[in-house]
């Protein structure tokens, strides 16, 4: 969510910073300069909080050698966005500006680790080791990125980088901005 802010509150400085300049209307090669020094845009985000529970069990014969068991909760956040390095386009038109923008995808799937609330630990003939931990956050994470397309994440990106690079041109050009997102073609 900060890095969110953070590049609106930056686009919100270029278009007062632009609108206080005199318009101009630019050729495509300027504007893809200042389309192109975004680089990448998060423009939404998820953050879900995730339980995990952790079992490891070890027996010699029919002796139980190891019981160790863990549930802790963790934040993770899914974030959103067009990355401009996969290139786009600007032409001008008739009716003003044309900017074709990739389609917006998954730019971070991020633990916080300080998020970490445990619920319940019981080690006994030995514990579960850290690196298993990271090893099941990390399997939740492709969950959660499934479950984040699933309810439109990526939509919702391309929609607000849309708006955000439409207000932009807009404010900085004073004329009519048109944004399409680039599909894949379906297979």
């Amino acid at each position: 969510m900060r890095a969110v802010l953070k590049t609106l509150a930056l686009l919100a400085v270029l278009v007062l910073t632009g609108g206080c300049a005199e318009r101009s209307r630019g050729d495509t090669d300027e504007i893809s300069r200042h389309i192109s020094a975004i680089l990448q845009l998060p423009t939404y985000e998820h953050v879900y909080r995730d339980v995990v529970y952790l079992s490891r069990e070890r027996a010699f014969l029919i002796f139980k050698t190891m019981d160790a068991e863990v549930l802790f909760a963790i934040n993770v956040r899914i974030q959103a966005g067009v990355d401009l390095r996969e290139g786009f386009s600007v032409k001008r038109r008739r009716e003003g500006v044309l900017v074709q923008l990739p389609p917006a995808k998954i730019l971070l799937a991020d633990a916080d680790e300080e998020s970490i609330e445990q619920y319940f630990l019981k080690e006994i003939g030995g514990g579960i080791a850290r690196l298993e931990y990271y090893d099941e956050i990390n399997s939740k994470k492709a969950e959660l990125i499934e479950d984040a397309v699933r309810r439109g994440i990526l939509l919702k990106a391309d929609e607000n980088a849309g708006l955000l690079i439409r207000g932009f041109l807009e404010n900085l050009l004073g004329e009519n901005v048109t944004v399409v997102t680039l599909r894949e073609p379906a297979r």
